[in-house]
């Protein structure tokens, strides 16, 4: 028969409870004191009496009592203490199903409060020792920081983060002790629960506590926290706890401690779960917060128990272009909802949502998060492939290329200290969903605008040109400028004489109707009683030179309406110059000719001989106007860039007040000078006819690639800052007269157009058609096939920019 060395004392008596053993140690100052039964032994019920090793003790006490020593000498090792000198382990409460429980106060309740008591059932599974031992013990550790008053007032908005620490202490003792040992996994039994109802409240407790509910789940957010900061940021939760603070109210204050923003965490714990995957570096370099884990176990042993191994979504539907849908979903304080929506397996699709908060009194914080994912077994894979970012009501869209889902992530990031408020928090949130054609498409109103214009042309009027730029003017109507421009009826070009050619035109458009603005002597061309030359109609802007346009604005620096056009002089080389007008806006309205002669901008070279042509393109942003420019180097299709910047108060042509861009500081900040002798070139290069815009958080340089990178595309350069452009582009369109074709078309100048498209989920972006070819006579092909000379406008989803590496 075994001798029981423990047993050999007089009974324990706890909580009306006989007890038949005590080991008693002492290990770094602290007392720890195992009581327990052995089954059959005495007639008690208890541990196995198992002894393999003859030590008199039965094994699953050895195990409990290593793992204990164990875990204190690690706790104490990552800052935690016991409060009181001892701590007591009874195993022998079995009542309504007692899964474990550790209580604040020692032995005799009622008049000492010098240790800890854990209440374990008489014979745990075999392999829960282990597990119990560092879960337990851990909470002995919490309530060393937890003040009483809090466990009395709330107990469960304390005990949902005393859970999920608990877990996590377990998860990173056996990551430190053996990974794989007895238990190891029991830690996560509860994620599911935890990750099936991400609507509700983060702190969310359920009461009366059984084995793994919700709060065992949460696990997951120290996880999250911990991996986003240190292995002590759950130390500090809860070293930070006062007399009155509930844990979540301490979790934030902590997470701000760290210089992070709550918003961004919980979007990126709940993107995070979501994806139960390592982490998106790109999606996380935007959100500026990781989206997925380090931890192996969240895509092998957190989704195991979840319906296809995925947390809960609140909807999952397919939408084919055209289609739509609509409801509505309830998220609670610090919770999250998923919403699905599969595209066409054949086409590029544009999702947009419009969602709208219904509880405003509740005055919760949402934030949206839109992401495409390919599709790999009827569920998103880990890589994102675009995203979008809401803050509040409104609309979010993204592009779907053909077969990919794009989610929905709803994060509610304002907190409630309560675990019952919390949960009583929810709001409601309507949405409505739209699958629409989301590829570039040309935009047929104002390719029918104009190529009507040309086939009905008059003699005075437009009916070709190049290098087309627009600007909306108070009152709603656009003035259209072009550089080199044809006149009259197009069948008239091929002989070369009936019709005249001018260097610059305007437009004005109001509605539908369009009128030309030219510098007069229109009409004569057949007219044989005058000089050959005065036959032809003149060039309204520098009549006599060659200027081409640049961009413009409308400024009212000077107490008038006016619209300031840069243009430039000269064919790209050295002796190019960069001049401006300044038109009354009531000129532009009323007149149908004019004659200014422009003014010249100051010579500026950084490279000398070579001029930096100002005003190719202008932008306003944040209080200031950004001018840029390009060398005028000759030497190629595509020039060095050059950024200068002004108040958007002042008049933009007044070089004064400019300041040159000059570099960047080692922060990456811009530097500025007044010299614009001292600007420094940017990064990226383009043709002269370019648009610079502010679009989905980033900046934006849409250009034209060079015909020598055949066919040439229209693509976008992203940045962060007005100056930063680099290597990456996103292709947003190939013209298809750039393939070889019987008119020898070339393709060039790229310009957006605001403001001119009525579905604000696109952008108009023009192009030019010409041609190089000229015939035996030396006559360009271009009077031969009119519609070459003319520009082409095309509808580009504003979800098209976008970059997965800006």
């Amino acid at each position: 028969m075994t001798t029981w060395q423990d047993c050999e004392t007089l009974d324990v008596l706890y909580l009306l409870h006989t007890f038949d053993c005590k080991r008693t140690f002492t290990l770094l100052t602290k007392e720890f004191n195992v009581i327990y039964s052995i089954d059959g032994v005495r007639g008690f019920t208890g541990v196995p009496p198992v002894d393999i090793n003859s030590n008199g003790v039965p094994d699953a006490i050895d195990t409990f009592v290593g793992e204990l020593s164990k875990a204190w000498t690690a706790y104490k090792s990552w800052g935690y203490d016991i409060p009181g000198s001892y701590v007591s382990v009874y195993f022998g409460f079995d009542e309504n199903d007692n899964p474990g429980l550790t209580l604040p106060f020692g032995d005799h309740i009622f008049d000492q409060l010098e240790g800890s008591v854990i209440i374990l059932p008489s014979a745990p599974a075999s392999d829960r020792y282990r597990y119990l031992a560092y879960h337990e013990l851990f909470h002995v550790m919490q309530y060393y920081f937890i003040p009483k008053l809090n466990l009395i007032t709330d107990l469960p908005s304390v005990n949902w983060w005393m859970e999920a620490t608990a877990e996590w202490a377990t998860h990173r003792m056996y990551n430190q002790t053996d990974p794989s040992a007895s238990g190891w996994d029991i830690y996560s039994s509860a994620s599911d629960i935890f990750l099936s109802e991400p609507q509700r409240a983060l702190n969310s407790s359920t009461w009366p506590w059984e084995a793994h509910k919700r709060q065992y789940g949460a696990f997951i957010l120290a996880q999250y926290l911990t991996e986003q900061t240190d292995s002590n940021f759950v130390l500090h939760s809860w070293e930070s706890m006062g007399l009155t603070q509930l844990p979540m109210e301490v979790i934030k204050d902590v997470i701000e401690g760290y210089n992070l923003e709550v918003r961004n965490v919980l979007t990126g714990f709940w993107a995070a779960n979501y994806r139960l995957a390592v982490d998106a570096l790109d999606l996380s370099r935007f959100l500026g917060i990781s989206v997925g884990y380090r931890d192996p176990h969240a895509s092998t042993l957190w989704p195991v128990k979840l319906a296809g191994n995925r947390p809960a979504r609140a909807v999952e539907q397919t939408l084919l272009q055209g289609g739509s849908a609509n409801g509505s979903i309830r998220v609670s304080a610090g919770g999250a909802s998923y919403l699905e929506f599969t595209g066409s397996s054949t086409d590029q699709s544009m999702l947009t949502l419009q969602v709208q908060e219904q509880d405003p009194h509740l005055r919760p914080m949402l934030d949206y998060l839109l992401v495409s994912w390919p599709v790999s077994s009827s569920r998103p894979s880990g890589t994102p492939s675009r995203w979008s970012r809401l803050a509040g009501d409104g609309e979010i869209s993204v592009m779907l290329d053909p077969g990919e889902m794009g989610t929905l992530i709803v994060i509610r990031s304002d907190l409630i200290g309560g675990s019952g408020a919390a949960d009583d928090s929810s709001v409601r949130i309507d949405w409505n969903a739209s699958m629409v054609d989301g590829g570039t498409r040309p935009n047929s109103a104002l390719n029918n605008l104009w190529s009507t214009q040309e086939a009905a042309a008059g003699c005075a009027d437009w009916s070709g040109g190049d290098g087309v730029q627009s600007t909306l003017l108070p009152g709603g109507k656009r003035a259209w400028f072009f550089s080199d421009t044809f006149l009259g009826d197009p069948s008239k070009r091929s002989p070369g004489t009936e019709v005249s050619y001018i260097r610059n035109s305007i437009v004005l458009q109001g509605g539908s109707s369009l009128r030309t603005i030219t510098g007069g002597s229109t009409c004569g061309e057949n007219d044989s009683g005058k000089d050959f030359w005065d036959r032809y109609a003149k060039t309204p802007v520098g009549e006599g030179g060659q200027y081409w346009t640049g961009d413009a604005k409308v400024s009212i620096a000077n107490g008038t309406s006016d619209v300031v056009k840069f243009y430039y002089e000269g064919i790209g080389d050295e002796n190019t110059r960069a001049a401006y007008v300044r038109f009354p806006q009531t000129d532009l309205t009323t007149r149908t000719t004019m004659s200014v002669s422009p003014t010249k901008l100051q010579d500026c070279s950084a490279r000398p001989p070579y001029p930096i042509i100002w005003g190719a393109s202008l932008l306003d942003h944040e209080g200031m106007t950004y001018i840029y420019g390009w060398e005028a180097d000759g030497t190629s299709a595509e020039k060095p860039l050059y950024l200068a910047r002004t108040a958007s108060t002042v008049d933009p042509a007044d070089q004064s007040q400019w300041r040159y861009f000059s570099g960047t500081a080692a922060d990456g900040s811009a530097q500025w000078t007044s010299s614009c002798a001292a600007s420094k070139p940017l990064q990226s290069k383009s043709e002269v006819d370019f648009s610079v815009i502010h679009l989905n958080g980033r900046f934006w340089l849409v250009h034209h690639t060079p015909a020598s990178e055949a066919p040439g595309k229209i693509v976008a350069v992203p940045a962060t800052t007005a100056w930063g452009f680099g290597s990456d582009q996103v292709d947003l369109f190939t013209p298809p007269e750039t393939k070889t074709n019987p008119n020898h078309s070339s393709v060039y100048g790229a310009r957006v157009h605001a403001d001119v498209n009525s579905d604000k989920g696109r952008i108009v972006i023009s192009y030019t058609v010409s041609t190089s070819a000229i015939n035996l006579t030396c006559w360009t092909r271009g009077y031969y096939f009119p519609d070459n000379y003319q520009p082409r406008f095309i509808d580009v989803p504003t979800t098209a920019f976008f970059s997965a590496k800006t």
